[in-house]
C-alpha cells in the first residue's frame, strides 16, 4: 500500500494524479492496490485513504455532512453500532434513505468492482438499494479478480453466502441507452 501513501500524502492534488498516471495499456504492470485503485477511480467512484482512525472519522463526518442526508440506511450490525456512535442517525428501512454505509466482501482489482454478500444487503438487490453508497473496507480485502474473489469466498465460510452481487459502475455513463444502473460509490480503504 505504499503507493497509495505517496499518492494521497499531497491530499488535493493526489486524486489527479492518480486519475491520469498511465495508460490502459501498461496497468498489468502495476501491484494488485494500484490496479485496483487505477479501475475505480477511472469508473467514477471516489476513493479516501485515510492515515488512521481519527482521520477516518473525520473524513467520513464531512462526507456524510456533504451527502446531506436525513438518515443513512446501515443493514449490517456493527456499523448501527458505529455510526451511533458517532451519532449519526440510520434506519435498516432502504425506504427511509437515499444513501447505504457498509461494508463489503472484495475489492477486485482487474476491473475495479466492489464484491458484496448478503452479510452486506441481506435479501435486497443492488437496485433495490440507494444508488449513493458509502463503503469502508480493509486493504486486505483486495483481490485479483472474481473467480479469485468466490475462491476466497468458498474458503472463508462453511457454506457460501447468498446474495453475491458486484457493482462496478460509478458514475453515470455518456451514453446510457440500455438503462445501466451506476452507483455514486464512495470507498474509504483502512490500512489494516
Amino acid at each position: 500500500m505504499d503507493f497509495i501513501k505517496r499518492f494521497f500524502s499531497s491530499k488535493p492534488k493526489a486524486y489527479d494524479n492518480i486519475k491520469q498516471e498511465g495508460s490502459p495499456s501498461d496497468i498489468e504492470h502495476k501491484t494488485i492496490d494500484e490496479r485496483f485503485v487505477y479501475q475505480f477511480i477511472q469508473k467514477g467512484g471516489h476513493f479516501f485513504y485515510p492515515d488512521d482512525m481519527d482521520d477516518f472519522k473525520s473524513e467520513l463526518l464531512k462526507l456524510l455532512k456533504f451527502l446531506k442526508a436525513d438518515k443513512y440506511l446501515v443493514l449490517e450490525r456493527a456499523y448501527c453500532h458505529f455510526m451511533n456512535k458517532l451519532e449519526i442517525p440510520v434506519t435498516s428501512d432502504f425506504n427511509e434513505s437515499n444513501v447505504m454505509l457498509g461494508g463489503c466482501e472484495y475489492l477486485i482489482a482487474d476491473d475495479g468492482a466492489i464484491m458484496t454478500t448478503a452479510a452486506h444487503t441481506k435479501t435486497y438487490r443492488n437496485t433495490e438499494l440507494p444508488q449513493t453508497r458509502v463503503i469502508i473496507a480493509l486493504s486486505n480485502q483486495i483481490t485479483t479478480s472474481k473467480t479469485q474473489a468466490l475462491v476466497e469466498i468458498n474458503n472463508k465460510y462453511d457454506k457460501p453466502p447468498a446474495n453475491i452481487q458486484t457493482i462496478s459502475i460509478f458514475a453515470k455513463p455518456k451514453d446510457d441507452l440500455l438503462g445501466g444502473r451506476w452507483y455514486d460509490t464512495y470507498l474509504f480503504l483502512i490500512e489494516n
